[in-house]
């Protein structure tokens, strides 16, 4: 019994004394911002693209697909573009709604408040991700 209760002790005391950081996911970088929903993000900068981004941030191409609103047709991102990191919510957890300022697309709304589409598209019975919805329009978010 003194055996194993030192050899926990001594494991307990490398864990708790350890100089060295714990590994961290992503690189540590000023690059990665949180958002209001609590999922990392980066913006694209000028030339940058997802497959530059997934080398960039150590992770894979798809899953880099599967947490953003991929656009069709679109190679290079543009600049200032919300990437994210993770995976975004079902649901938002600081805004109840939102009042467009500008005419948007749902997809760009998922895509700006971190929010899934298709939970999205259920809540405001929209079937078209990428219909034009007009300026003042009332989009559900919870």
């Amino acid at each position: 019994m003194k055996k194993y209760s030192l050899i926990l002790f001594l494991f307990i005391s490398m864990i708790a004394f350890s100089t060295k950081p714990l590994p961290t996911k992503y690189p540590l970088s000023t690059e990665i911002i949180m958002h209001d929903n609590h999922v990392l993000y980066v913006t694209a900068q000028k030339g940058d693209s997802y497959y530059k981004i997934a080398k960039r941030y150590t992770i894979t191409l798809r899953q880099l697909h599967k947490y953003n609103e991929h656009f069709p047709n679109q190679d290079l991102l543009e600049e200032g573009s919300i990437i994210y990191l993770g995976p975004r919510r079902n649901h938002s957890r600081t805004h109840k709604f939102v009042i467009l300022d500008q005419a948007m697309t749902l997809r760009e709304v998922a895509q700006k408040e971190a929010v899934k589409l298709k939970p999205m598209m259920r809540k405001n019975q929209i079937s078209s991700p990428d219909e034009q919805l007009p300026k003042g329009e009332k989009i559900i978010l919870q």
